[in-house]
This record gives structure tokens, sequence and C-alpha cells, in this order.
């Protein structure tokens, strides 16, 4: 089997296992229906034993452990191991099999048209990340269309809302910076390298909604409407967010978080449907706001 099979049956094991525990019966039957649809799989026999070697490639390169639940004999996925990396990879993966079978008749799945979030740059600003060369660009803000240029040591990469973000040492400001890549023109490599920085910033950002950490991080608590409710129980608004109360009106969360322009813009958009209880700040602020938008249509 070609090596495009290999991968292609890896990532069909692990997609099916993410989907339901299986024994190896179904799965043998649900990888060789797959591999045959992919022309990959005439005159190959998946055995226990090539199974075994699967699994030990599957944590070797995706650091994923395939276990056995010896009660009800079937194979399952160590979750709580598994790289959110290797799960964005997992989940494009099932979109573009999906696709590829959605165009066999006629179209059935439906993308949104977006435009390009400058992803073009991720490559180049990654190598310069893992080899400690200093970039300098052009930057926009947005907010007033302020035009600076920028020289900066790279540290990270962050998505948000959809959005890819530079996270950089601004040589200028002596500050840790966040700078989107829709914002950044004129990206250019420079020859000067700089000693590595000890950043976490994954605790950085832990207490973010968005890549904006301006204020202290403190409890907020929103009250929704039961049927908002209900959509915010299937896809949570942070990591943080814990269920205070569950009612046949309403539904009451807490979150950690900084409570900067970024959550504030994202609770508007529930408009009547959210009532921020804590902190007062907050509230204020989406009241003043409120108020504002009221004035535009008066």
């Amino acid at each position: 089997m070609a090596k495009v099979g290999f991968y292609k049956r890896y990532l069909y094991i692990i997609e099916r296992l993410h989907t339901v525990p299986t024994n190896f019966k179904d799965l043998h039957q649900h990888v060789l229906k797959k591999l045959e649809n992919d022309d990959l799989g005439s005159n190959f026999e998946y055995s226990a034993r090539t199974f075994d070697r699967d699994k030990k490639d599957i944590a070797d390169l995706f650091g994923i452990y395939i276990k056995f639940n010896r009660k009800d004999k079937v194979y399952h996925i160590d979750e709580e191991t598994e790289d959110p990396s290797v799960s964005r990879m997992i989940e494009a993966f099932s979109i573009h099999q999906a696709m590829k079978e959605s165009t066999k008749i006629t179209p059935s799945i439906y993308l949104e048209k977006r435009k390009s979030s400058g992803t073009h740059l991720m490559n180049g600003i990654l190598y310069a990340i893992q080899n400690h060369f200093q970039l300098s660009f052009t930057h926009t803000k947005f907010w007033d269309m302020e035009i600076t240029e920028r020289t900066v040591k790279p540290l990270a990469i962050k998505e948000s809302q959809h959005r890819w973000y530079l996270i950089a040492w601004d040589n200028n400001t002596e500050m840790i910076k966040n700078f989107g890549f829709d914002r950044i023109t004129n990206l250019r490599f420079l020859d000067t390298k700089f000693k590595p920085m000890t950043v976490n910033i994954e605790e950085k950002y832990q207490h973010a909604f968005g890549v904006e950490t301006y204020s202290e991080p403190q409890k907020i608590i929103l009250e929704f409407s039961w049927q908002q409710g209900n959509y915010i129980k299937s896809f949570p608004l942070h990591s943080s967010q814990k269920i205070m109360s569950d009612s046949d009106d309403k539904l009451v969360i807490e979150l950690f978080l900084h409570p900067t322009n970024d959550i504030a813009m994202e609770l508007l958009k529930y408009g009547a449907e959210v009532k921020i209880i804590e902190p007062k700040s907050l509230r204020n602020d989406i009241k003043s706001r409120a108020v504002e938008m009221i004035k535009l249509y008066e």
C-alpha cells in the first residue's frame, strides 16, 4: 500500500474511534470500506497484527493512544492525552473527506465565504519562531487605521474568532503584543537573531476571551434565557465556564476572564438573551453601549 494509504488508514481509525468505541470486527469493516472508496483497499487484508502496528504508529505520530475496554470488548481513544492541534487536524480531514463525498453527484456541503485571514504568512512566521529570527513588518490598526513599522521577536501563533495572531516581543514598547495576520504587510526576515525567551503563552492567555489581557481576570456571572442557554451548554463560551443554575426559564453560568472589549462584543451579540449579573463594571459597560445603540435609531 502506498504511503498515502497508511496515513489515510490511521486517520480513518482515529475518526471512527472518536465517534464511537468499536470492536475489531466493525473497525476492520469500516476501514476496508473507506479504503475501497479511495481505491486503496483492493487486495488488502486488514489483520489484527496490522492493527497492532497501526496503534503504535498512531501513538508515535499523533500522540493518540488507543485503549481496549476488556469489559465491553471495544477499542476507544484516550482523549485526555490528545493534543488540540491533532484534534483540529482530524476535524479538517473529516471535513475534507465529507466534501469529497458531497461533490460526487451534487454539492451537499456549503462553506462560509470568508476573506483570507493571512494564513499565507503562517509558514514564514513559524520558521522565524523556531529559528529565532527577528521580523519586521508594517502593521495597520483597524480601530483608528494607524500604520506603524514594527520590529519584533516572534514567540507564538494564536487563533481567536477565526483570526490568526502573531504573539511577539515588540522591540519598541518592550512588551509582548498581539498582531493580527490580516493587519500585517511587508513581512521581512531580519539577519538578527534573538536569544530564546521563556514565556508561558498558554498561561498568559488562559483567562482571555480572544487575545486581549489588559485587565485583571475576574469572575463573570451571566444569566441566559433558557433557549439561548441550550446553545451555551452545547458550545461553552470559554473553558472556565461553570453552570451555577439551570432551570426551565434561565441558565446562569460563571466564567473567569479578563473583562475586555472582546468579551463585551461577544455578549452584545446575544442582545436581550443575556443579562450580566457580575461584575458591575462589565454590566455598566454593556448598559452604556446599549444606550448608545438606541441613540442611533432615535
